[in-house]
């Protein structure tokens, strides 16, 4: 069994995928649900495996948490990590690094704990957190990435901020705590797990709001440390 911490893919993993992309005759502005859909589904259909292990056999030790949204061009994606100036890294990027092809019963039960999920059990394990910014949408309008921020945060690792922000992007209601979630179970879950591993709401909030505000305006390539608000913010969740 390949642990969670090793469904990485490196720069050259992305060039492969890119690669593919090009061969189906996938447009630029292909976004990751059509890429999972039409390519990734499509390629791992026989083995049921993540592409990531597909590709790499007995995978590859993650250095750097990926997060970002689903909406954006999965071309400017591969683009704004590859203009990072890293070495060597190995990304956890989860449409690459999750089975794809499971029944959705079973990549729930995967993730249905989620400070015991793959996404959880992979960060504790990088180096830091990078998140991609896009210019289509902003990250924080969904559920997941607030969770991964806060998890960044509770083990007080750096986030490297890629790509750029929308223009018109905002951090008022429904981003956040109060983002969307494509699947009403996992909205329950997560929020569910980020409340209950919090001392108070107001708390939660001012945290999420400062560190969606500082993500959104760093320059592409910074380090961010988000400092947690006066003492112990974060309970440790076994």
């Amino acid at each position: 069994r390949i642990p969670s911490c090793r469904w990485g893919v490196d720069i050259g993993d992305l060039h492969a995928l890119l690669d593919r992309l090009d061969e189906l005759g996938m447009p630029d502005e292909a976004n990751a649900h059509e890429v999972v859909d039409q390519v990734i589904c499509q390629d791992t259909f026989a083995t049921a495996y993540p592409w990531a292990l597909q590709r790499t056999g007995q995978g590859k030790k993650a250095t750097h948490f990926v997060s970002h949204t689903w909406e954006e061009s999965v071309v400017e994606f591969c683009g704004a990590l590859e203009a990072l100036d890293l070495t060597d890294p190995v990304f956890w990027i989860c449409f690459l690094a999750l089975p794809q092809t499971w029944p959705r019963d079973a990549l729930g039960r995967l993730l249905a704990t989620p400070f015991q999920s793959p996404f959880f059990v992979a960060l504790k394990d990088c180096q830091e957190v990078v998140v991609v910014r896009n210019s289509r949408a902003n990250v924080y309008d969904r559920l997941w990435c607030t969770f991964e921020l806060l998890a960044a945060v509770s083990q007080q690792m750096d986030v490297v901020v890629a790509g750029e922000m929308p223009v018109d992007f905002s951090t008022g209601r429904g981003t956040g705590s109060t983002a969307a979630c494509t699947d009403p179970l996992d909205r329950e879950l997560i929020t569910g797990a980020i409340l209950g591993a919090t001392q108070e709401d107001s708390a939660l909030e001012a945290l999420v709001n400062r560190a969606m505000y500082r993500v959104a305006h760093a320059p592409a390539g910074a380090r961010v440390h988000i400092s947690r608000a006066r003492g112990p913010f974060w309970r440790t969740a076994d």
